[in-house]
């Protein structure tokens, strides 16, 4: 029965710190939990400029301020549909706060790109790489992969291949990004 309740009690102190660590080696911790390749930030943000499955204009800049999660990803992949659902449990926790999720789909239409948001309940943004020229700028080997970009655009953040991202982990990691720019503070003392 105490090994039991030292267990129960573990995982109370693990979940406890891991919401707490705001710190520069927690959100590493957060990083590493989740499964995201912290990268030191460009000088410059990523400049992207593509429309949406409505055919609007949507550029990164207009994220500016918020913590960006960008997701490349297509209709046919079977990882991205099986973790769309965590994405979108995600964005719905965070739509509120300084975060966006931002999703690039890759050389489809955008008729296909609205049947899939519909059939699987989906509401972040959804732009499209028609051409494919941006997923190749960004050397998209393998989908799903993940971008995260900081307030001010750059990217801090890698992860190819699927996530739970509803993990508690996941949401811990993006709510210390927001309340705070420990990366990007970190990464600027450095310069």
């Amino acid at each position: 029965m105490a090994l039991i309740f030292s267990g129960f009690a573990a995982l109370l102190l693990f979940d406890v710190e891991l919401l707490a660590k705001t710190d520069s080696r927690g959100m590493d911790r957060l990083f590493g939990i989740v499964g995201v390749i912290k990268v030191p930030p460009a000088e410059d943000p990523v400049r992207i400029n593509l429309k949406d499955m409505n055919g609007n204009n949507i550029s990164l800049s207009d994220f500016k301020g918020k913590i960006v999660f960008l997701n490349f990803w297509t209709t046919w992949c079977p990882t991205c549909r099986i973790e769309m659902p965590s994405m979108e449990k995600l964005h719905q926790k965070l739509k509120n706060e300084d975060f966006a999720m931002v999703t690039i789909n890759l050389q489809e239409s955008a008729s296909q790109v609205k049947a899939f948001f519909k059939e699987f309940k989906l509401t972040f943004t959804a732009l499209l790489d028609s051409t494919g020229e941006v997923g190749a700028s960004f050397g998209i080997r393998a989908i799903p992969t993940t971008y995260i970009l900081d307030k001010t655009g750059r990217i801090i953040g890698l992860v190819s291949g699927p996530r739970e991202w509803d993990s508690k982990a996941a949401i811990a990691l993006f709510e210390n990004l927001i309340d705070n720019d420990v990366v990007a503070a970190t990464s600027e003392a450095a310069n």
